[in-house]
């Protein structure tokens, strides 16, 4: 507990059988709050996001607006295990924690909003279109184009900008969308070792996709029967929206994510959305010189954030 700026507490909630556990943290005034649930990308991540949670969640408690954030399953204090979750599992334990965000009496329920980062771009795009009464909802670097496509995006990227020639992205892509067709047949983990990894493994490129044992084959599998689509999302949006993206991001196809973007939100309900791109940023929306945020995205965040919780929905 830091006495000067905020309050911390720790809180869990029920989930499908699974006790989650998090920290709400509230600013230095009086309540009740407006509150933002934060939401992790892709991976093992604890409720700070290995860190990265950090500076943006002062920004926000700076503007007078308290967050809550929670380990994924497996990880931190929660139990399960992330790795039996697509992007359904994890919209589900996004919701619930949004009710059990508005249930805490230190919590204005009418001025709860949601930010998320990367794959929980995705799942703020995804609550946003299913909870009209969000007060608002941030996508930072949600991917506009689906799951395989994303994944083929980041392969190829990723590779060219760590000096892969275009024959072994040819190649890497290839393994790629076996791998995803396997996975979407629900091929065993035994015959996928034989036929795809054993191969893989002795190629250069493997590191960017690296599966280890059969846990890491069906988390595989279970994406690859999510059949998400961003953009029919987006245009069902009713609440105020915000989606961020960074210019330099090898994971996300940034300046495609804003037009697409752009265009499925000019038909949603929402009066209220808008479309930012930094264009030195990163896919966390960092300077990849220094490792910074880019210069103006805190105050982006911060201002967006309480204007909407303080003035347009008081």
């Amino acid at each position: 507990m830091n006495g000067e700026t905020e309050t911390e507490t720790d809180l869990t909630f029920s989930w499908d059988g699974l006790a989650l556990a998090g920290t709400l943290h509230l600013p230095d005034a009086k309540g009740p709050h407006p509150a933002v649930l934060m939401m992790q990308g892709s991976g093992v991540a604890d409720r700070d996001s290995g860190g990265y949670f950090v500076p943006i969640r002062e920004t926000i408690l700076g503007m007078g607006i308290a967050t809550f954030s929670f380990d994924k399953p497996g990880c931190g204090a929660s139990t399960g295990d992330w790795r039996h979750y697509a992007l359904e599992g994890r919209a589900a334990q996004a919701m619930t924690a949004v009710e059990f965000l508005r249930s805490q009496p230190s919590v204005d329920e009418m001025r709860v909003g949601i930010w998320g980062q990367s794959q929980g771009g995705w799942l703020a795009q995804m609550l946003a279109s299913r909870l009209p009464d969000l007060a608002f909802a941030i996508a930072n670097s949600g991917p506009s184009i689906d799951i395989a496509a994303q994944n083929l995006y980041g392969c190829s990227h990723t590779l060219r900008a760590q000096g892969f020639d275009d024959d072994d992205i040819e190649q890497a892509l290839v393994f790629m969308s076996d791998l995803h067709t396997a996975a979407f047949n629900a091929m065993s983990y035994e015959e996928v070792e034989t036929t795809l990894l054993v191969e893989a493994r002795k190629q250069p490129w493997y590191g960017y996709v690296t599966i280890k044992d059969a846990e890491d084959w069906a988390e595989g599998c279970v994406f690859a029967t999510d059949a998400y689509q961003p953009r029919e999302a987006m245009a069902r949006i009713e609440c105020p929206f915000l989606a961020i993206y960074g210019g330099r991001d090898v994971l996300v196809p940034a300046w495609q994510g804003v037009e697409e973007s752009g265009i499925a939100l000019d038909k949603a309900p929402t009066t209220d959305a808008t479309v930012v791109v930094f264009p030195n940023g990163d896919h966390r929306i960092r300077d990849g010189s220094t490792g910074n945020f880019v210069d103006g995205y805190l105050d982006l965040l911060g201002d967006w954030m309480a204007k909407r919780a303080f003035i347009e929905n008081s």
